[in-house]
């Protein structure tokens, strides 16, 4: 009976505070309303970015007609498409578009360092999400770039341009790192090349020394012609793993053999004939002359769907905020009948 009473008496003071609460209700959504209204509108551009096709990686890895490669780690989509990740969520490459493309002109604060930080850093969104695309199981990283900004055109435009900019450098940069390689081969090539000459010239030089002590000697002991019986072998060390050898003293090939000999090295005015490996040596440091890695043919990413301009705005939650505004008057309403309730029954 006591509860009765009391839930009438509670009803009874909300009807008597109705003119109150019905205030507390409107005050709270006109409120919730001019809130809503106040607020500055942001949208919200998206773009949908996935690895590069195998196409736009297969320039980095370069082959030489007889399976040399150049470098023994070969560049895959995954590492490419990573690299770019990791570039679009560096603070330097945002700042450097930032302050690149004059993006603080588009915005009232004066200090720039906080303007980057507000304005473009902490409204930049990345999502990175692994799918099934066949029946192999080979995982897709399909990456979402969002930009939150004021004006929905330079959002997406600003978005895209971004995207474009760090495709571009990633591509190069890896593109340079493959020219510098083959720049460098090409250099250790050349070199190995130069010393094989001149290793060549010197040995026939060391040869012809060793002919005119040899000659040298045959003359003294007016030996003319070789003797069929000996083996006129001379050990020479051509190099690590190569050599020349002798079994007999090359004065016993006479001095007729010897000076022929003598002539035809001093008359050789090319060794790469006689060099082993050196014609194969030329034809890579040939080859790699005319390989030169464009970064046009490059790209580390590929775009999915570019960001478009957004219709509706992102924040603010307008429906959302009334509806909260609504809630809080009602709340707010039950609280003083509840108070006003107690306060009586004192």
């Amino acid at each position: 009976m006591t509860d009765e009473i009391n839930l009438d008496n509670f009803l009874k003071k909300i009807v008597e505070s109705k003119n109150i609460l019905l205030g507390i209700i409107i005050i709270s959504f006109v409120s919730s309303i001019f809130i809503a209204l106040s607020k500055t509108e942001t949208f919200k551009a998206d773009a949908y970015l996935i690895p590069p096709e195998s196409r736009y990686i297969q320039p980095l890895n370069v082959f030489l007609s007889d399976g040399y490669r150049l470098d023994r780690s070969s560049f895959t989509r995954g590492d490419v498409y990573r690299t770019f990740v990791l570039n679009m969520q560096s603070r330097k490459f945002q700042r450097r578009f930032f302050f690149e493309k004059e993006i603080y002109k588009n915005y009232e604060e004066t200090n720039l360092e906080k303007s980057f930080e507000v304005n473009f850093y902490n409204n930049m969104r990345f999502s990175l999400d692994s799918k099934i695309t066949d029946r192999s199981n080979r995982q897709e990283q399909f990456l979402k770039v969002s930009f939150i900004g004021l004006n929905p055109e330079l959002s997406a435009k600003w978005l895209n341009d971004y995207i474009q900019m760090v495709n571009i450098i990633t591509s190069q940069d890896f593109v340079d790192g493959v020219n510098v390689l083959i720049s460098n081969t090409k250099n250790t090539l050349s070199s190995e090349i130069n010393s094989k000459k001149n290793l060549a010239e010197q040995i026939k030089q060391d040869r012809i020394v060793l002919l005119e002590e040899a000659f040298s000697i045959a003359e003294d002991l007016n030996i003319i012609d070789r003797e069929k019986s000996l083996s006129n072998q001379q050990n020479v060390i051509l190099s690590k793993d190569e050599n020349i050898s002798s079994k007999s003293p090359l004065y016993l090939l006479g001095t007729k053999a010897i000076r022929s000999e003598i002539n035809t090295l001093k008359n050789r005015n090319n060794s790469e004939s006689f060099i082993p490996g050196f014609r194969q040596l030329q034809e890579k440091a040939k080859a790699l002359d005319s390989i030169k890695v464009d970064a046009v043919n490059v790209r580390s990413a590929q775009i999915d769907q570019k960001a478009i301009t957004p219709i509706s705005r992102y924040e603010p939650k307008r429906k959302l905020i009334v509806l909260l505004g609504l809630i809080t008057g009602f709340f707010i309403s039950f609280l003083y009948v509840l108070a006003m309730f107690i306060i009586s029954r004192k």
